[in-house]
């Protein structure tokens, strides 16, 4: 049986014109008359969220815009873009701990982002001398900051983008406050420090540094002088260990050392350095001493785990060859005649129920000493505040600084009302981003007292998430890098990413001297992304909650009811004549940038 018999025998046939087809019935028209919209109960929006990275951020950088606009190739916009929320990039793409990263929803696929290192580069790619180019005119208000630090600094900035005549008074004969003298040159190079205040010089802020408020004018003074004043002096005093033994010329603070090698002093430490602390302070003062050629030991109570220092900080220290003794306190300090010291006494210690830090409480073992040798002893177990005219607010208040959620002292007489505080002598934890955002708050809650608004009515429309940030942006109205309407409420989380969509790819890797060659010397050991890099690790980014124009719901919709907007502009939009809500849309966005609401919820161009 041949081919065409074996078709045939099936019932198969070749058809050679119409003729051949069988009857059939054929629609001619379309359904467009049936408009299955009217089936729908829910249906999709479009709706810019916030990503975990912004959420985790004390400043609420809007991260993904300016990392988008730097896959563009837009570097100068990207910059200006950062410079909405966080002033300083070029700082905290140094020294930030990376509070975002820790957060980065792209972790659950392989790593997180190198945002720290992506916003050091864009940080870079415009000069820092430039002023910001939306400056409001004076509104014929004045501030007073007084600090210099980053508090102070961000206040400045957002307060005279506001349109406030802002003048800085700083006690030091140098401007940066702790960024200046109390991170050491190998983190925070000055220049780059220096650059920024001539930024802020530019911008029109009076710099007015060897102006100490306490001394050299009195704070009844600034507040006669200006409408507002607010209050960043830091925290550049040292707690005291409490232990016989300790006003012995060879110990000093954590932040003396700091700060002298800041202003170019000799130091003269000895062989052997004994580090007494666990946070950030005790890690820079132990690398600064290895840096000065001593061996050094960092002498902690608790153990490793409950160090408050950032693990990387404390992993490097160890690279550099700092030596570590947990579970150990020092007891007392026993001084030779002229001063030297001969031993150093600690008590072993144990660990017992969780304190109010929620750490584990040390307790000492009785008897349990034992001597260590020291030439120098470095204490950094906590800063206090240093500043006289704070020291008699604190004892008007009780022996607490009360600050409302704007950050206005409520608790001084003086000035009622028109005095704010932030930065570290408020907040904690002590960071350079938390001092920052605290001064990015004041400013703008400065600014709603100006306009006879209170500062709780707006809090709830710039708060980004449920984090400490606040959009700056959505304060001043300003455009956002996707032009459809947000939520910063609504926070992507990793269970809202649909991973199949991503591919894995590597973390691009900073590059650094190592320890061996680092210690030698205060000058900078990493390098800041080449173009190539940042652009690989930008391409990373997920853009969690924001739509990239994927096609996936145009694609995907059954109902082709997905269309897009034409003429030049992003997005697409929904045509809720036939879309019945089934839902493909929004379970199949890999970022989370479409939302389900009920039908009778009213929605922007529905």
């Amino acid at each position: 049986m041949n081919r065409d018999e074996r078709r045939e025998k099936a019932g198969l046939y070749d058809f050679k014109t119409w003729r051949d087809f069988p009857p059939m019935n054929v629609s001619m028209g379309n359904m467009l008359h049936n408009r299955t919209g009217s089936w729908r109960f829910i249906k999709p929006v479009y709706e810019d969220k916030v990503p975990a990275c912004q959420q985790s951020c004390p400043a609420g950088n809007d991260i993904e815009a300016w990392i988008k606009l730097m896959q563009r190739g837009e570097y100068e916009r990207a910059y200006w873009y950062v410079k909405r929320e966080e002033p300083f990039p070029a700082i905290l793409g140094r020294v930030c701990f990376r509070f975002c990263e820790g957060n980065c929803n792209r972790a659950p696929l392989d790593e997180e982002i190198s945002i720290r290192e992506l916003e050091r580069f864009v940080g870079e790619q415009v000069p820092f001398s430039i002023p910001y180019p939306e400056l409001a005119s004076f509104n014929g208000k004045s501030l007073c900051v007084v600090g210099s630090g980053p508090a102070g600094m961000s206040a400045a900035y957002f307060a005279r983008i506001l349109g406030f005549q802002v003048t800085i008074l700083e006690a030091l004969p140098v401007l940066g406050g702790m960024l200046r003298v109390g991170i050491p040159a190998y983190r925070l190079p000055r220049s780059i420090v220096e650059q920024e205040f001539t930024g802020l010089r530019n911008m029109g802020i009076d710099l007015k540094p060897n102006m100490a408020v306490g001394k050299d004018i009195s704070l009844e003074e600034c507040l006669q002088r200006f409408d507002y004043v607010f209050l960043a002096p830091g925290v550049h005093g040292s707690r005291k260990l409490g232990i016989p033994g300790e006003n012995s010329p060879k110990v000093m603070s954590g932040l003396g050392l700091l700060r002298k090698i800041a202003m170019g002093e000799a130091v003269s430490l000895g062989r052997r350095v004994i580090i007494i602390g666990g946070g950030n302070t005790a890690i820079d003062a132990a690398r600064s001493a290895v840096r000065l050629g001593s061996d050094v030991t960092i002498l902690y109570r608790r153990t490793e785990a409950e160090m408050p220092a950032h693990p990387d900080e404390i992993a490097e220290a160890r690279e550099e060859g700092v030596g570590f003794q947990f579970l150990a306190a020092p007891e007392r300090i026993e001084v030779k005649e002229g001063g030297t010291i001969a031993n150093l006494v600690c008590c072993e210690m144990e660990l017992g129920k969780p304190d109010e830090s929620g750490r584990r409480r040390p307790v000492r073992k009785e008897g349990a000493l034992f001597d260590v040798k020291a030439d120098t002893v470095i204490t950094a177990i906590g800063e206090v505040a240093a500043f006289d005219p704070m020291a008699r607010v604190l004892e008007e208040s009780g022996g607490g600084l009360d600050v409302d959620e704007g950050l206005r002292v409520g608790s001084l007489e003086i000035g009622k009302g028109r005095v704010f505080a932030g930065g570290d002598i408020v907040d904690a934890p002590r960071t350079v981003v938390h001092a920052v955002a605290a001064g990015k708050r004041a400013a703008v809650a400065i600014d709603c007292d100006r306009k006879g608004i209170a500062f709780s009515e707006v809090l709830e429309e710039i708060t980004v998430g449920a984090g400490p940030g606040i959009s700056f942006s959505s304060y001043m109205g300003w455009e956002p890098v996707n032009p459809v309407r947000g939520n910063l409420k609504a926070v992507v989380r990793p269970e809202h990413i649909v991973y199949d969509y991503f591919e894995k790819a590597p973390r691009i890797q900073k590059m650094g001297l190592p320890a061996s060659e680092r210690k030698k010397n205060f000058d900078p050991y990493e390098e800041t992304f080449t173009g190539e890099q940042a652009l690989g690790e930008a391409a990373r980014c997920m853009h969690c909650g924001r739509c990239t124009e994927c096609d996936n719901c145009l694609v995907l919709c059954p109902d082709v009811s997905v269309l897009v907007k034409g003429n030049g502009e992003f997005g697409y939009v929904f045509d809720y004549n036939y879309c019945k809500g089934c839902g493909i849309c929004f379970t199949e966005c890999p970022r989370h940038a479409i939302t389900m609401v009920d039908e009778e919820t009213p929605v922007e161009g529905s």
